[in-house]
């Protein structure tokens, strides 16, 4: 029983001792940019033909403007499509 006491009372010192240092430990760490380029965002997508389940998605900013940059570029492509064939001139 002693033995058990003993461990108990060693991992609660361990522990006592460690959390100081913690909080020097994270002001250590430059701050994270949430708008610089390699910064990883993530976003919670849902599922099509789901009420409830979703997707999680992390990427880089630069990946997700530039994945909505080739969206807006597929939207601008199909409007002038859809334009020029109602063109009755031709």
């Amino acid at each position: 029983m002693s033995v058990v006491k003993t461990a108990i009372a060693s991992g609660f010192l361990a522990l006592t001792l460690a959390l100081p240092a913690s909080p020097a430990m994270a002001e250590d760490k430059p701050k994270l940019d949430r708008n610089d380029p390699n910064a990883v965002r993530c976003k919670r997508l849902s599922v099509t033909g789901s009420l409830v389940s979703s997707k999680r998605i992390c990427k880089t900013n630069a990946e997700w403007q530039s994945i909505g940059d080739q969206q807006n570029r597929d939207a601008d492509d199909l409007i002038t499509r859809s334009r020029a064939g109602m063109n009755p001139s031709g």
